[in-house]
């Protein structure tokens, strides 16, 4: 093709039709313009093609595990709910009226609930720690979408810092149980059987609902786990997850 070109330029200059020459490689330059325009525009359109495939990828995987972590957070809150309810009713226990009406094992039952376990939430972030350090978050076009999911990790920000005082108050509690109560009795009331006798297996729980300080700290670990199911944790980052996924569900059905 290249060559046909040439011999006609050659043609109408050895002719001295130097009008019709300059027309024809005008016309010439125009057809290669318009032929780098052409494949400029198929080359962006595969390049497009190809984005929106990777985003459709993304989307999918992000929605798989958004709503991982929205089972995950619902149950956090749920477990939660459920130690505060435990810390409520162990807080009766300093009504002298309620103590004395419940039996050992009962004390022992409710010094289990709250001390045995955490409320915590660990969310799974495989993918869109993946999408932020390769670079891959800018492939979102929803903004709204792509700023929710680059702020999300700040949202755990504060769960790190209530989790730390959680640690350290229910820490305070074990102590003086520790060292005003009987484990071993606690255990007992559970079930747990031992081969031999103690020196405090004639010692029970219930001395420690007339100290001060441990009902202090207990009402410090009831607020705080209350505070937990607020906006500012538990429940600010179960609402963030479903504006996650409602974003993610809009795009996917697009």
């Amino acid at each position: 093709m290249i060559k046909l070109f040439r011999n006609i330029r050659k043609n109408l200059l050895s002719e001295g039709k130097t009008g019709k020459y300059l027309k024809y490689a005008i016309g010439e330059i125009v057809l290669v313009v318009i032929g780098i325009l052409i494949a400029l525009q198929i080359n962006n359109f595969n390049t497009s093609r190809q984005e929106i495939k990777i985003e459709q990828e993304y989307l999918l995987s992000l929605q798989t595990e958004y709503k991982t972590n929205l089972d995950k957070i619902n149950l956090s809150l749920q477990k939660n709910k459920e130690r505060v309810n435990a810390v409520e009713n162990m807080l009766t226990l300093f009504d002298t009226n309620v103590l004395d009406t419940i039996s050992d094992k009962a004390i022992s039952d409710i010094l289990y609930s709250v001390f045995s376990g955490d409320a915590t939430y660990q969310p799974s972030k495989g993918v869109l720690t993946d999408m932020i350090s390769s670079g891959n978050l800018n492939v979102i076009q929803n903004k709204k979408l792509r700023q929710r999911l680059a702020s999300f990790e700040s949202k755990l920000d504060f769960l790190k810092l209530m989790r730390n005082t959680i640690t350290d108050l229910k820490s305070k509690l074990k102590n003086q149980l520790n060292n005003n109560g009987s484990i071993r009795k606690l255990l007992i009331d559970r079930g747990r059987n031992f081969e031999h006798k103690s020196i405090s297996d004639s010692k029970n729980n219930r001395q420690i609902f007339s100290l001060i300080e441990f009902e202090n700290n207990l009402l410090d670990y009831y607020l705080t786990i209350s505070a937990a199911n607020g906006p500012r944790v538990f429940g600010g980052i179960k609402e963030q997850i479903e504006l996650i996924l409602v974003e993610i569900d809009l795009e996917i059905n697009k």
